[in-house]
């Protein structure tokens, strides 16, 4: 018997997606209960360590840890659904790759930051296998996106944001002012 190639690369694809989705929906459904209370956090910001500091963000902003394990979630839900795999290649990138960052930048232990390298290589080795479809996909997207600058468009624009930005102080002050 013998394996073509398409079918050990469409093996390997298939197990790249099946160690992402895993773990990602582990890592998903799991933010709920990953990170503690913010009350026990006592120590003062400038004596925390950056690891500290980051999970008393996150204990203290438990609604946005959720949101980014339903985003975990759903990524990989979207990898192992052929259909939706590049969608799902997306979304969980988007997550990863602001993970790895914070991973590094906060020194969170080793560990974890090779754990999320190491999806998102395979993330990117699964999109690489499906790179024609994605770059068709540009061409398409492309070759339809026509920008006109309208001179008329700046001034309105200008004002616009002008009128927002006005709203939004004066609701800022409304705000301070009815709650002292």
């Amino acid at each position: 018997m013998k394996v073509s190639k398409a079918e050990i690369f469409n093996i390997f694809e298939w197990i790249a997606v099946y160690i992402v989705a895993v773990y990602m929906i582990i890592y998903g459904v799991s933010k709920p209960m990953q990170f503690g209370d913010i009350q026990s956090y006592r120590q003062p910001i400038n004596e925390m360590d950056s690891m500290s500091l980051m999970w008393a963000f996150y204990s203290y902003s438990k609604p946005y840890a959720i949101i980014i394990g339903i985003f975990e979630v759903l990524g990989a839900v979207l990898l192992m659904i052929p259909r939706t795999r590049i969608l799902g290649g997306f979304v969980l990138s988007s997550i990863l790759i602001n993970i790895i960052l914070q991973d590094y930048f906060f020194k969170v232990h080793a560990g974890a930051l090779a754990n999320a390298i190491l999806f998102q290589l395979l993330i990117l080795i699964i999109l690489f296998k499906h790179r024609v479809k994605i770059l068709d996909a540009f061409k398409i997207l492309s070759g339809k996106f026509i920008f006109k600058i309208r001179w008329i468009y700046i001034p309105i624009g200008i004002v616009m944001i002008a009128v927002i930005e006005l709203l939004m102080f004066s609701i800022n002050y409304l705000i301070k002012f009815l709650n002292p």
